[in-house]
């Protein structure tokens, strides 16, 4: 639906677009007659100023009145519909709205979607459906209450209500195998992976039910609240996933990211399928740890925007920095030889490195020393060709 033209108000009566064009030439008119002396100008200019008087009087000031947004599903794929039902309730003073608009913005820019309120109930609820055409996330609300006269000359707007997220999960395939686990150690154990015990992680607040041994007493007294130490079990398999989520580098940015999405989600669920430890980074800093599900990862891969002037060799660094992993994967659309050289030079801190180029959108990468180079036109093609002829 047209998105209301009035702006956010306090639910008075005031001129939309329309309204204001016609006030301007019914005053142009006016003042024409009255300065040549053309009664019809008069006439005119006087019928218009009276149909914005009649139009104020009909619309009145809108009633304060709660609205209610209820959305069965917060997680959905591309192709799916989101559902969202609007009830209206409560009364006052003033008249009653005549529409809920509800401004939903996603990855195509900003749509409105309009219940109607026909009837004289105080309680009046309506139900609009939004295509989720692609990843990304979808931002509802605040609503407008609207009331309009039939000229479309006036309109009253209240704004209000919360706001909710509905998050568009990348799309994405199983893998047909996962090879990248843990490297043998000659001595009996594993790289990445040491027997023994857990390797420090961060220090965050206490909360109840951590263990009063992990308690970090220096930091307790600089912080003034209980520090704990958080520790990673380094005895499981674990597997970090780096997603590429620069811009300007692969033509079509967006479409270039949903590829590398989609062919990271595709790596991250079969690490959970395989009950690995998973941590999904951006090149551009955020980062998730999966917790043993595949959901806080999907969330941030529908998060994840093409971000400008991002330099990888910021990440890499980072990566060096963070607790190693069995593998580090890099999913990239547009990544330069120079780029790949430098991740591989974490290769004294991460057993195995694999690098996941697109070629949708860029130049096949050559033989890298140190890594496995998985070359794939687009995330379907990663899914079929993850883990075939690798040579461990």
């Amino acid at each position: 639906m047209r998105a209301p033209t009035a702006g956010p108000g306090g639910g008075r009566a005031r001129p939309t677009r329309r309204g204001r064009a016609v006030l301007a030439a019914s005053a142009l008119l006016t003042a024409a007659g009255f300065g040549f002396g053309h009664r019809e100008f008069i006439v005119l200019g006087g019928t218009g100023l009276v149909l914005l008087l009649l139009a104020a009087a009909l619309v009145g000031r809108l009633r304060p009145m709660e609205v209610t947004r209820s959305v069965p599903l917060d997680r959905v794929a591309p192709g799916d519909e989101v559902e969202v039902r609007l009830t209206v309730s409560g009364g006052g003073p003033g008249r009653r709205a005549h529409t809920v608009a509800d401004p939903v913005r996603g990855p195509g820019g900003t749509e409105w979607f309009g219940v109607s309120l026909d009837g004289g109930a105080e309680t009046a609820a309506g139900v609009y459906r939004v295509p989720a055409e692609r990843r990304g996330v979808l931002e509802l609300g605040p609503v407008a209450l609207l009331r309009r006269d039939p000229l479309g000359l006036v309109e009253a707007v209240r704004t209000g209500g919360g706001r909710d997220r509905v998050r568009i999960h990348p799309r994405w395939s199983m893998p047909q195998a996962m090879p990248a686990g843990a490297v043998a150690d000659p001595q009996g154990g594993q790289d990445g992976g040491r027997i023994g015990g857990a390797a420090f992680h961060a220090l965050r607040e206490y909360v109840p039910g951590d263990d009063v041994r992990h308690v970090h007493w220096r930091s307790t007294a600089r912080h003034g609240r209980l520090m704990v130490r958080e520790h990673v079990d380094t005895v499981h398999t674990r597997l970090t996933v780096v997603v590429d989520d620069r811009s300007g580098a692969a033509g079509d940015d967006r479409d270039a990211l949903d590829e590398v999405a989609g062919a990271a989600a595709a790596i991250c669920a079969a690490a959970v399928h395989e009950r690995w430890a998973c941590e999904l980074r951006l090149v551009s800093g955020a980062s998730r740890e999966s917790g043993g599900h595949l959901g806080p990862l999907l969330d941030l891969l529908a998060e994840a925007e093409p971000q400008p002037r991002t330099d990888p060799s910021a990440e890499f660094r980072r990566l060096w920095e963070r607790p190693s992993a069995d593998t580090a994967v890099l999913v990239s659309a547009s990544l330069t030889t120079a780029e790949a050289h430098r991740f591989c030079g974490l290769r004294d801190r991460y057993p195995r490195l694999v690098v996941v180029a697109l070629r949708k959108f860029g130049a096949p990468l050559a033989g890298l020393p140190g890594a496995t180079v998985v070359s794939a036109f687009d995330a379907d093609d990663l899914a079929a060709r993850w883990g075939r002829g690798w040579d461990g």
